[in-house]
């Protein structure tokens, strides 16, 4: 069809609704119009095959349409095309409400971007107007000049994106790409037709050749990731990886471009790239991406900035804008390059001075595995360290320790986009030392993935052999590599008990280890321990990747193959140290290490009192260093060296520094820690006299959490409230009853049975509900709740079963450092899980009898009978240690005497010897524990017993 032919068909469709008298929204009656238009006018000028794909997601908006340009064979992505109905100019700027906020966004996401009202069209790239508006044929097609629009289009085909000159630019503008195509894979995933079949195809070819546990989620992030970091890579290699020479790197070139040097990457794009129908289905996205990178300046991305290496926070920061819940789920944050200094020093001086490895990391004795490498950090350092002690063997020192590295230095990571990054930093700088190719071997696995699966090879392209053969290279490395320094900072996470699949610690778990006649997992030898020494709330605690992690290092360097030399070096969350669940993961150290060497690093933020972290997070964090030389006795506990850093996070990363840079990193003020196999590896806190007093704990042994709703609805101030909302739920729908509910992702529903009654789902209208209780929801907050199992997600029922008029709960931070304030508090209900502050930590409950009856005490044996004898007085009951306890520990002069010792988790008592003392403080307790309430008051009453009524609530009655 000639321009006068285009123009006529364009004018009639355009009108086709007014003249035909039909009512229709203007800018939907430009969508066909106008891209037969100007795929047409394309066509006649030949300028191309376009083609313009409809609604495509780009990052926070929608433009109408993506435009893909076919030339010689090669599709590009050239922009996009967004319509506005007549009566809206293309000028952006005059537009207003719902516009202008669209355009806001578009303009950033849409850089080279076509504004097409139907009656003129304007170019624009990144928010500027490029050239005059040019005229269609909306009005006169009879007297239209083609000539305007077809230098519109013209030099749309011909921009080029803006340069992409720093690493900043490039992470939020590569992050919007791929997270642009992870979405298009997961609404793909949920479709029906062949491109959701291919994509459904696709995933299940990553779950056998990558990650056998993967999610859709997964899936999608995965190869969005791989594909679009294969695609930075290839646009930095020093050989230019554009074949045609047309400034367009497209994806087919890039996975050829990386192949020789990065083989399992380019084989992983394969579950996307090759099959036809899901490439097509998300050709726009890749097209976005190969846009993007192809405006990569590569000299200037690779040159440090003022934060130095530019690679250093590359995935920490493109998380944060591409995904950040995820990057806090899988603990992906930037380990201060002082931080890893420090330990890399720490533990090559341990290589040199105490094994006799003279080239420490660089001597081809010695094997360093990272087994959480993210981007490459630790490895870097190793790197950079060998190099710099090689320089006393002569200048080809260096070069013969890279050559060492390059065959003794392994890297493990989980996630393909750090993975990448690694691949392209550690490659790159071993390259640079040896002066000859240096392929790093970073491998793409899951550490905590049994080392004795084979391989999942089904099927026979030369791609899933790449990936197949990948897994089994993990397997070897896990099971035969003897290896001398483990060595980085493994993810902190916490894990579901029974969670199987990605990162989950599965094979630690639960996994058969060679060379054992029994079936314990290594996860056992923590567990039981923990299990003989603690109380079942502490468990949970254990359920972590990094105390995972640190199970599996130990067995890496200490266990699998012999008893050393070897050196663990982890920084890690510091819980372990000193908290009560972690007690067998103590004594596992303190039995395979020669000795331990531990830096606090402090920094917990969510504590009244918060300090400073040299991590962004809140959790405190340390360095611990345990070294295996077989030079000691392994039936005494292996001494621990401590050293404790403050002051702002600055101040501590140069107390860092200086450890990285000095002669001897184990010089210095270096306190002797305890050596019990399960003792704390901090030291006390406090002076002698603290250390003497009784633990509140081994006053009172039955400590345990209170109540977890996971919902807020079965909880008030008001009875009829609940009363309400019970009969809201109980006459609702049976499809709108999960809603109601609150269903979390892990704990009870409505389909969950409790023994004795019926299910939620099976709840009918006029249902009563059960007892209406008191409840004790945060200190000093007593509300009422709905006492039913079925809607609570973990009732604790020993509590409850323990109720009596005689009842009460102490509450406090038992395992968490305690701040300005009551170090306890107590309640006549049965307690919520964070009852004590209202937050995270306040777990800790200690009710006064262990029966309904109250026949039975929480109260050690023999405590009575010992200070009887010790006040000269018959053996207190419980009540009045109770009171006694309460009445030291409730004011806030406790925390402020003794707020050094308390820096430290676990609550200590003073214990009189002074009778009188004794009893005044009893009745204080008393007087303090007192306050009237509607039905119950507390129970140390000094004029009598004090009745205690607990509501019935609504049973057995029919609403």
């Amino acid at each position: 069809m000639d321009v006068s032919g285009l123009a006529q068909s364009y004018h009639q469709a355009v009108h086709a609704a007014a003249t035909a008298a039909v009512s229709g929204e203007e800018e939907a009656q430009l969508t066909t119009p106008v891209s037969n238009l100007f795929t047409g006018l394309a066509a006649f000028a030949n300028l191309g095959a376009l083609q313009l794909i409809r609604e495509t997601r780009l990052g926070r908006t929608r433009p109408d349409f993506a435009a893909l340009l076919k030339r010689n064979g090669k599709t590009m992505q050239k922009g996009y095309v967004e319509l506005k109905a007549p009566s809206v100019p293309v000028n952006a700027t005059l537009w207003t409400g719902r516009n202008a906020r669209q355009w806001d966004k578009m303009k950033e996401e849409a850089e080279i971007l076509i504004v097409c009202n139907g009656v003129e069209a304007q170019l624009y790239r990144q928010g500027l107007p490029l050239g005059a508006t040019a005229s269609l044929p909306y009005n006169r097609p009879d007297q239209w000049d083609a000539a305007p629009l077809q230098g519109l289009l013209d030099r749309f085909f011909e921009l080029k994106p803006a340069p992409v000159t720093n690493i900043d630019d490039l992470n939020r503008r590569l992050a919007i790409r791929t997270a642009d195509l992870r979405d298009r894979i997961l609404w793909l995933l949920t479709e029906t037709g062949p491109a959701a079949e291919a994509a459904k195809g696709g995933f299940a070819s990553w779950k056998l050749h990558v990650y056998p546990h993967a999610t859709e989620r997964d899936f999608a992030d995965g190869v969005s990731q791989v594909v679009a970091y294969g695609m930075v890579q290839a646009a930095l290699a020093p050989v230019d990886a554009d074949r045609d020479g047309d400034g367009h790197l497209s994806v087919e070139e890039a996975r050829a471009a990386i192949r020789a040097t990065s083989p399992v990457l380019a084989a992983a794009f394969a579950p996307l790239i090759d099959k036809p129908a899901l490439y097509k289905a998300v050709r726009v996205e890749i097209g976005a991406l190969e846009t993007l990178v192809s405006a990569i300046d590569r000299k200037k991305v690779s040159t440090p900035d003022r934060r130095g290496d530019p690679w250093l926070r590359f995935y920490e920061d493109f998380l944060a804008v591409y995904d950040p819940e995820e990057r806090r789920q899988a603990g992906v944050y930037y380990t201060p390059i002082d931080a890893v200094a420090a330990m890399t020093a720490m533990t090559d001086h341990l290589l040199v001075h105490r094994f006799g490895k003279r080239l420490g990391f660089g001597d081809p004795s010695v094997v360093t595995l990272d087994p959480a490498t993210g981007t490459g950090t630790f490895p870097l350092s190793v790197i950079d360290l060998a190099a710099k002690r090689g320089t006393s063997r002569g200048k080809d020192g260096p070069k013969q320790a890279a050559r060492n590295l390059a065959r003794n230095l392994y890297a493990f990571e989980l996630l393909p986009g750090p993975y990448s990054v690694a691949h392209l930093r550690l490659s790159q700088r071993l390259t640079t030392l040896a002066d000859q190719a240096a392929h790093a071997q970073v491998v793409l696995t899951d550490t905590l993935e049994s080392p004795d699966v084979p391989s999942r090879t089904l099927e026979s392209w030369g791609d899933a052999q790449v990936l197949a053969e990948e897994q089994d290279r993990a397997n070897r490395i896990k099971l035969e590599e003897k290896v001398t320094v483990v060595i980085g900072n493994p993810p902190y996470r916490r894990v579901e008990r029974d969670l199987r699949g990605r990162g989950s610690g599965g094979w630690v778990i639960d996994g058969k280890v060679p060379g054992r006649d029994n079936d314990k997992s290594l996860f056992d030898d923590v567990l039981d321990v923990a299990k003989a020494n603690t109380i079942f709330s502490h468990l949970a605690s254990l359920y972590n990747l990094y105390v995972y992690f640190w199970r599996w290092a130990i067995w890496k360097a200490f266990e699998a193959h012999g008893d050393g030399p070897g050196v663990v070096t982890f920084i890690t969350a510091s819980s372990w140290l000193h908290g009560p669940g972690f007690v067998g993961l103590r004594q596992l150290a303190r039995e395979v290490a020669d000795e331990i060497w531990v830096i606090d690093l402090g920094g917990e933020n969510q504590g009244p009192n918060p300090e400073d972290n040299v991590f962004a997070i809140e959790t405190p964090v340390a360095i611990a260093v345990l070294i295996r030389d077989g030079a000691s006795d392994r039936a005494a506990p292996a001494p621990v060296h401590y050293r404790r850093l403050r002051g702002t996070a600055e101040a501590k990363l140069e107390a860092l520094r200086g450890i990285g840079d000095s002669d001897n990193p184990f010089k210095g003020s270096w306190q002797s820690v305890p050596s019990a196999w399960t003792d704390s590896m901090i030291p006390p806190s406090g002076d002698a006299e603290w250390g003497e007093m009784a633990l509140l704990t081994d006053l009172f042994p039955w400590q345990q959490p209170g109540c977890m709703f996971n919902r807020t609805w079965p909880i008030s101030p008001s009875r009829q409230t609940l009363i309400d909302r019970w009969v809201r739920f109980a006459g609702s729908p049976s499809k709108e009853r999960p809603r109601l509910f609150g269903t979390a992702a892990t704990g009870r529903t409505i389909k969950t049975k409790v023994a004795g009654l019926q299910t939620l789902a099976d709840v009918r209208p006029g249902d009563a509900p059960r007892e209406i209780a008191r409840y004790g929801y945060h200190s000093f907050d007593r509300q009422w709740t709905l006492d039913d199992p079925r809607l609570i997600n973990l009732d604790r029922p020993s509590l409850w079963q323990s109720m009596s008029p005689q009842q009460f709960f102490l509450a406090s931070l038992l395992t968490k450092r305690i701040g300005s304030g009551p170090a306890l508090t107590v309640t006549t209900a049965v307690p919520d899980k964070h009852f004590f502050r209202g937050s995270f930590g306040g777990k800790d409950i200690i009710p006064l009898w262990r029966d309904s009856a109250a026949t039975a005490p929480n109260l050690t044996a023999g405590v009575a009978a010992v200070l009887g004898k010790r006040l000269g007085l018959k053996p207190p009951p419980i009540e009045d240690v109770a009171a006694y306890v309460y009445a030291l520990l409730s004011p806030f002069a406790y925390q402020q005497r003794f707020a050094d010792a308390l820096e430290q988790p676990g609550l200590r008592v003073p214990l009189t010897a002074n009778a009188a003392l004794w009893g005044k403080t009893v009745n204080a307790g008393r007087e303090l524990g007192y306050t009237p309430m509607p039905n119950a008051s507390w129970i140390l009453p000094q004029d009598g017993p004090v009745t205690f009524q607990r509501s019935r609530g609504l049973a057995g009655t029919k609403l």
